[in-house]
């Protein structure tokens, strides 16, 4: 029953977009052009999904190399159709109802029953329709590389003296398994090394859903460089949580190669505990907790045990993957935390930012705290954009990030 729905629904939309084309142009190559491209994009998808069954593959293992840039094409095409019928819908409306009115009070009726489609509406909906995929093209090829450094400078009166302009590089969501092109990786390291940060923080899913994900690209991580070492946390991900086992012990295993793979990289695991970073006669306390989200995702992570032996007193600064966890158990908590970093989000991977004019996504729907720097009862959470990407293979208005911390005596 919910396959012949979605059939449905997506012959409705088909039918929509199709009659937008016929009524707009004269042409019949416009059209067959159109047509042709859908069938291409679809052949393809299904080609490669028929291949990954026949030869028995894993589909979560090869959807990144293997149909995620079909799958963005037959995406892109299908958010082109919606905002055609967004137009065409409520233009229906409009003419079933005048049709309505002609039928019961014009004196001079139309031999057709229904008004007719008018041209410019179709015109207007295919214009409006084509503006985003440029932008979803650039998104998929270039916007996914377009690391940027984002800085900020947060005081604190209670910061030791010893750190007053100590700096963090904070990290998240590299997802090495959608990962491609290495120069552009390899100028994002660059990138994190030239911040000549004091501490490197990673706050969670290093893979999509197993270790060897990350076997390709440890060389380059493992070029990461802070003072004072890098630090790293688990995020949904790396659990391999989304994908099927042949056993228990064998995603036991997974899970302890991706530990040892971060160990070798250099990354120390904070998983529900803290560490002091000492300057001098001076310290900072680094807190990481495994990973807890809100609704279904898993809740592993707990703050009172990573918490332990710490003083009221001390700086804490919070590793929690997921923002939701400092809306919900962080700010409330009975010992105050400075500043808590987070990712997971993506920022959606999509949306519009121009700094000081308007921040948007359609995560805001899912998530408060999606992207930036917030702050509620005197504590500041840093929501890290992502280093990488996940299903969608690009990023569009929403790019990868690398934010730089300095913490300032007030």
């Amino acid at each position: 029953m919910r396959w012949a729905f979605l059939v449905t629904v997506f012959l409705l939309i088909e039918i929509y977009a199709f009659q937008a084309f016929k009524t707009s142009f004269k042409h019949n190559w416009i059209l067959k052009v159109y047509v042709w491209i859908n069938v291409l994009v679809i052949i393809n998808l299904l080609y490669r999904f028929f291949i990954i069954y026949n030869q028995s593959l894993n589909l979560s293992d090869v959807f990144y190399n293997y149909i995620s840039i079909p799958f963005a094409l037959f995406l892109t095409l299908f958010v082109f159709k919606l905002i055609v019928i967004s137009f065409l819908f409520f233009e229906d409306i409009m003419r079933l109802l005048q049709s309505f009115y002609n039928l019961f009070f014009e004196l001079n009726k139309s031999s057709n029953f229904l008004v007719q489609r008018r041209n410019f509406i179709s015109k207007i909906a295919l214009i409006a329709a084509a503006i985003p995929i440029p932008f979803i093209i650039h998104g998929i090829y270039r916007g996914r590389y377009n690391y940027r450094v984002i800085k900020y400078e947060l005081a604190f009166d209670d910061l030791p003296d010893e750190f007053d302009g100590y700096k963090l590089t904070h990290i998240s969501d590299i997802h090495s398994g959608s990962l491609k092109k290495i120069n552009k990786v390899e100028y994002a390291i660059d990138l994190i090394n030239k911040q000549n940060s004091d501490l490197v923080l990673f706050t969670g899913d290093f893979v999509n859903n197993k270790a060897d994900e990350l076997i390709k690209w440890k060389n380059i991580f493992s070029k990461i460089k802070a003072s004072d070492g890098k630090y790293s946390i688990l995020g949904n991900h790396d659990y391999g949580d989304y994908i099927t086992w042949n056993s228990e012990e064998e995603k036991k295993e997974n899970f302890k190669d991706l530990l040892n793979l971060q160990k070798e990289m250099g990354f120390k695991i904070l998983l529900n505990e803290n560490k002091k970073i000492n300057s001098k006669n001076q310290s900072i306390s680094l807190i990481g907790v495994e990973n807890w989200g809100k609704g279904g995702f898993k809740k592993r992570g707990d703050i009172d045990k990573a918490c332990e032996g710490l003083n009221s007193e001390d700086f804490k600064i919070v590793m929690s993957h997921d923002p939701s966890h400092w809306n919900k158990k962080l700010i409330n908590h009975p010992t105050h935390f400075h500043l808590t970093l987070s990712g997971h989000t993506h920022g959606m991977q999509f949306g519009i930012e121009i700094p000081g004019w308007i921040k948007w996504s359609p995560i805001k729907w899912a998530y408060k705290y999606w992207a930036g720097l917030y702050k509620e009862k005197n504590q500041y959470l840093y929501v890290n954009r992502g280093f990488g990407v996940l299903v969608f293979p690009g990023r569009v208005g929403v790019w990868p990030e690398i934010s730089v911390i300095t913490l300032k005596k007030a």
